[in-house]
């Protein structure tokens, strides 16, 4: 799942080094156990993950990376419905998460909105955070 994530975030232009370094130290063991994960398989191998940690009736999305040679495959969209649908089932009101500013376009197609700006990140700039709520039909 790490090296999803590294070749995901570096499809949009980061710098692979840095991207190792952040990848080292945000995915483990003990902080995955705290989430739902959901792994996407395409022709038997791991393509896609997303990741959801459940606060009451607000479910954040912490995780969603695609392979970048499976975006705009209808892998991400996929999974992005089915933790949708997973964040309803865990009894949430409203799903949120930072999106990465190249995806906010992804995102919106499939139902999410703006929020607010995050805080700082770690690296060292304000993104969006969107939102869907999750009480009517979503993701579609």
């Amino acid at each position: 799942m790490r090296e999803i994530a590294i070749a995901a975030k570096a499809h949009w232009g980061y710098d692979l080094d840095r991207v190792r370094q952040w990848a080292t130290g945000d995915f483990f063991a003990e902080g995955l156990r705290e989430r739902d994960v959901y792994v996407a398989e395409a022709e038997r191998h791991a393509v896609a993950w997303a990741a959801l940690l459940p606060r009451g009736e607000l479910i954040w999305l912490v995780d969603l990376w695609v392979e970048p040679e499976w975006i705009r495959k209808g892998i991400g969209s996929l999974l992005f419905r089915h933790v949708v649908e997973r964040a309803t089932m865990l009894g949430g009101k409203h799903l949120e998460w930072e999106a990465e500013p190249n995806a906010v376009g992804f995102y919106e197609k499939l139902g999410g909105r703006y929020l607010r700006d995050s805080e700082l990140s770690v690296w060292g700039r304000v993104i969006p955070v969107m939102g869907v709520d999750l009480a009517g039909s979503l993701g579609s």
